[in-house]
């Protein structure tokens, strides 16, 4: 987005009141868990017919929600998750940056203990033979060979 545009959308979007964000801000999470449910619904070869059955609904009241004219109550999601065998997770957009950055170091550290194995392993005439030890923390030892 250049900055214009950015400029021009946070105008417009400061412009709505107080109550007009909310109501927007709680049809995308609403559609969010929505779109989770209709992947799997897809994957699953479920219709709405289906699942409003299985969830104890109206298949008008189910095509109301995923056409957004009504928002999903805990209590509806809940159900929805029990029938399809989805486990909603919630995190925060930095919740989810930590685990990222978590996850890349850790891939990290494995790809340089493998390359200093590796680079032990040509280092020697008998490869079968080597085994390059290092501490992964404080308390536990990495080991390969």
């Amino acid at each position: 987005m250049t900055d214009s545009i950015k400029n021009e959308w946070e105008n417009l979007f400061n412009e709505i009141s107080y109550e007009d964000r909310v109501s927007s801000l709680a049809d995308v999470l609403a559609l969010q868990f929505l779109g989770l449910v209709d992947r799997k619904m897809e994957l699953e070869k479920i219709s709405k017919k289906e699942l409003a059955e299985k969830i104890g609904t109206s298949a008008s009241f189910i095509t109301q929600l995923f056409r957004g004219d009504k928002k999903p109550n805990w209590n509806i999601l809940a159900r929805m998750s029990m029938e399809l065998g989805l486990e909603f997770k919630v995190m925060t957009e930095e919740l989810l940056q930590d685990k990222v950055q978590e996850e890349l170091m850790a891939y990290h550290q494995r790809w340089s203990k493998t390359q200093e194995y590796l680079k032990l392993k040509n280092q020697v005439t008998n490869p079968h033979t080597v085994m390059a030890v290092s501490y992964a923390d404080q308390d536990s030892i990495a080991m390969a060979g």
